[in-house]
């Protein structure tokens, strides 16, 4: 990768692109392995419930979006208990697939099997040997407004 990037760093500089070689040169480097990824914002959203049909009864779950929370990915938000939710990250722990929504219980993962349980993102079934990241949260339940922290 490195062989590459000087070549085509080179190469922009003898056709007289000299100009654009810095900015090249940052975002290669931004594609190589061994730059670590920014890490993702903190912070808290509020979600009003009475906007999400989804999760008006005990067993309802949705995804959603955040901005650039969870990197851009959506969380997955369950209602377990009248007064009780939790949420997920999306991302499998096993190759960065996207879980679906939960059934019987478990959260499944479409790539390669993985399951993993709804009231705590555990895993259930591998290959997935991780859980799934969590959020806090907390309900409010006299403005029916869940609040997220990231």
């Amino acid at each position: 990768m490195a062989h590459r990037r000087e070549f085509l760093q080179q190469a922009l500089v003898l056709l007289g692109a000299g100009m654009c070689a810095p900015a090249l040169a940052a975002w290669l480097q931004s594609c190589s392995s061994e730059t670590k990824q920014p890490t993702e914002p903190g912070g808290t959203v509020e979600l009003d419930l009475s906007t999400v049909p989804e999760l008006q009864q005990v067993g309802g779950a949705v995804k959603r979006t955040f901005g650039q929370h969870n990197g851009g990915q959506p969380v997955l938000i369950i209602r377990l208990a009248e007064q009780q939710f939790v949420v997920f990250s999306t991302v499998c722990t096993h190759a960065g697939c996207e879980v679906g929504l939960p059934q019987s219980g478990r959260i499944p993962c479409p790539c390669h099997g993985s399951q993993f349980a709804t009231s705590d993102g555990r895993v259930l079934q591998g290959p997935a040997s991780s859980p799934l990241k969590r959020f806090a949260s907390e309900y409010d339940p006299a403005r029916n407004v869940l609040k997220i922290s990231f």
